[in-house]
């Protein structure tokens, strides 16, 4: 059952919690960009935890609202750290994961803000990364958070020689107590992700330059390629708000930043040559515009993604200068 749905209230203690030795130590890094209700009740779930070495991190994307009386209010020894400037969702967090791997932790759980962890979650998810030396990234069973008992992501399936991934793995299933055990994924949804320190320092951090959406995919495939795993933990859950943070699926922000990213994260990992390259180009901008007229806004989101694709030709990565596009070619 969804915890925020349940009698019960999470408790709304500290966010440091000592225990034995043996229990690793986890930071999980909470991305806050004017959502200041979604990272409270986040950071709530977080509360109800039943891992006993348990650091929140909360670093606050210079939003225009001030989340510091809420954490002083509920979450006491919840770390902030302030940037100065909206640095998206890689920047931003990547700033948690450097306060995180300062302080000594273990493993980082990258988490975002719009999501709902169940108490033993956490649990889970470091038990499966224990128990696989090649675990780069582990993740949970996602849900919908209006749905709480239909999934909406156990992974991705990630084939970048072609443009349309297909929708994530058992999308749309209703949990009647089949999941169980650990899957080996191509890649995470991203919205949570578990991650040894150690292979933080390996592989090295979310890439900065996509700024926002797809960077996930990027992380995923540059640690396949250090030889390490992607992982989804059946037993461990976590409800969704999906996109809350960006506008929701329908935003031109999404429409961008997914067109212009997907072309560079397939190009940098699946080099192709000739007619194939030309096919993937064109597969890639078709199934953006035509994401894009199914949208609310269907004009201004295919405008989103045709400045996406004009800023991957030009090679501008880092945040949308809106406005700034030249003419296309």
């Amino acid at each position: 059952m969804n915890p925020a749905q349940s009698g019960s209230t999470p408790k709304r203690s500290g966010s440091t919690r000592s225990g034995p030795a043996r229990h690793p130590h986890v930071a999980a890094v909470v991305l806050n960009w004017n959502g200041r209700d979604e990272t409270v009740a986040c950071l709530s779930s977080l509360a109800a935890s039943d891992w006993p070495r348990l650091t929140m991190i909360v670093v606050d994307n210079a939003s225009e609202e001030d989340i510091e009386p809420d954490l002083a209010d509920g979450f006491a020894d919840t770390v902030l750290v302030r940037n100065s400037t909206n640095r998206g969702f890689a920047g931003g967090m990547n700033a948690g994961v450097r306060r995180a791997l300062d302080i000594g932790v273990d493993y980082v759980l990258l988490l975002n803000n719009d999501t709902v962890a169940d108490p033993s979650m956490v649990r889970g998810l470091v038990e499966a990364a224990g128990a696989r030396p090649d675990a780069g990234i582990v993740s949970p069973l996602e849900f919908f958070r209006d749905a709480p008992d239909i999934v909406s992501s156990a992974g991705l399936r990630c084939d970048l020689r072609h443009a349309y991934q297909g929708p994530p793995l058992r999308l749309g299933e209703r949990d009647v107590g089949q999941f169980r055990g650990v899957s080996e994924v191509e890649a995470s949804s991203g919205a949570a992700m578990l991650v040894p320190a150690p292979v933080v320092r390996q592989v090295g951090l979310l890439d900065e330059d996509l700024f926002l959406y797809v960077e996930d995919i990027d992380w995923a495939f540059r640690m396949r390629t250090a030889g390490k795993r992607v992982y989804v933990a059946l037993g461990a859950r976590l409800w969704h708000g999906v996109a809350t943070s960006s506008g929701g699926q329908d935003s031109p922000v999404v429409s961008y930043y997914h067109t212009r990213n997907s072309f560079v994260v397939c190009a940098r990992h699946a080099q192709l040559r000739g007619p194939r390259r030309l096919f993937r180009h064109g597969e890639i901008l078709f199934a953006n515009l035509l994401h894009a007229l199914r949208c609310r806004r269907p004009l201004a989101n295919a405008g989103a993604v045709l400045a996406g694709w004009n800023d991957y030709l030009r090679g501008r990565l880092g945040p949308w200068r809106r406005g700034s596009e030249a003419p296309l070619p």
